[in-house]
């Protein structure tokens, strides 16, 4: 087992020597931060095992990036088959920083990709997730002053007795970091994605996706929170390792999340695929619509996607619907959005366990969701490059 610490970043004279390997086809990373979802992760990782054990790998590499519940350190992990086993080799244990800014989180993922070499490489990420929202980020105006007023409207307060992927704890520095963060960590390693898979909650998000626009070819997400249990990898594997590891099909991903939260839960299957070449239309799209005609609506008649007292995500496409007063401004925009969303499924409910935890109707579905008509957290949303290239 190899040791290196963070303090290696930029340090030539690491004792951490790695033979040069041949390049495979593909390389599949999953991060696992570390979180109280760790019992999860635990699960998630034996379904990825059983879904190796098919011998459906071939040349490609399956790495970890776990940094398991303790939160101080990581350890890479290859996932290994042969012979109708698949097991565990530790590469390397890794300090984790004061903060994962994105000079770290780069140097993370650049250790893999030199353990692991690839012609192509994907990315999934289990943890927290909370679309474009920076971290210490504070509602403002008047939801802000019924915060201070009103116990049950504070906001983001687990009350439900199930546990969603929302629990990232976003106050500890070393397991968190936003989408702008991770765009630059990304653009840092010179590499782009096949695509980001966010096993996380509300990561379908059009704010996000922006930041992430060319960091990947395509975003998996759901515009609501994902349940504990997360993706079912013994099922979605074999559709990101098609053809002996060598091309995926999210498509048949979304389709085997979406059957399994409905055969399992009956809810909280709602799942997309975003085609991120389509963003800057998307956005080009939506400043039409702004600049044109627009018209009064009720905020409460806008699909949202989480038990909030105050909503923060609502569905994009029902946004536009409700306030554009320009039919070719929102006709355009509906055949971009269509064109963005590659693929999307849902299910008629999703849960929440934030707010006021429960199921809730979904009426209108459009495989994104947007903070644009949200009272909340204003002031940060404007610094948002969505905002700025929609305005």
């Amino acid at each position: 087992m190899s040791l290196c610490s963070v303090g290696c970043i930029y340090d030539a004279e690491c004792e951490t020597e790695i033979t040069p390997t041949p390049k495979t086809t593909q390389t599949l990373i999953f991060y696992f931060a570390g979180t109280d979802l760790t019992i999860y992760f635990y699960r998630n990782i034996s379904a990825i095992k059983e879904a190796l054990r098919q011998d459906i790998k071939g040349d490609s590499r399956v790495m970890l990036f776990f940094q398991q519940g303790e939160k101080n350190s990581a350890e890479i992990i290859e996932l290994t088959y042969k012979n109708g086993l698949c097991e565990e080799q530790k590469i390397a244990v890794h300090d984790l920083p004061e903060q994962m800014d994105a000079n770290n989180l780069s140097f993370f993922l650049k250790e893999i990709m030199r353990h692991a070499p690839a012609d192509k490489y994907s990315l999934i990420i289990g943890s927290h997730g909370l679309g474009w929202i920076p971290m210490g980020a504070s509602p403002d105006g008047s939801a802000a002053s019924l915060m201070r007023t009103s116990e049950k409207d504070t906001f983001w307060q687990q009350t439900g007795n199930m546990q969603t992927r929302f629990i990232g704890e976003v106050s500890n520095p070393q397991n968190a970091f936003e989408t702008s963060t991770l765009a630059q960590a990304i653009a840092k390693t010179g590499v782009q994605f096949e695509y980001i898979l966010f096993d996380a909650c509300f990561m379908a998000n059009v704010e996000s996706a922006y930041d992430l626009r060319n960091s990947a070819k395509y975003i998996v997400g759901s515009v609501c929170e994902i349940m504990g249990a997360g993706f079912p990898y013994n099922t979605v594997l074999p559709h990101l390792l098609q053809n002996n590891g060598t091309s995926y099909n999210l498509d048949s991903v979304c389709q085997a999340f979406n059957t399994f939260y409905s055969e399992h839960y009956g809810y909280s299957g709602s799942i997309s695929v975003i085609n991120c070449a389509e963003l800057e239309a998307l956005a080009h799209a939506m400043k039409k619509v702004n600049q044109g005609a627009t018209r009064s609506y009720d905020l409460n008649e806008i699909q949202f996607y989480e038990g909030q007292p105050r909503h923060v995500f609502f569905d994009l496409g029902d946004y536009v619907e409700k306030m554009c007063d320009d039919n070719a401004n929102k006709s355009d925009f509906i055949s971009q959005l269509d064109r963005t969303v590659a693929t999307r499924y849902t299910l008629n409910k999703f849960y929440s366990a934030y707010g006021k935890s429960g199921t809730y109707i979904i009426t209108s579905y459009s495989g994104l969701n947007t903070s644009a008509p949200a009272i909340v957290y204003t002031s940060d949303y404007k610094q948002t490059a969505w905002y700025k290239a929609t305005h």
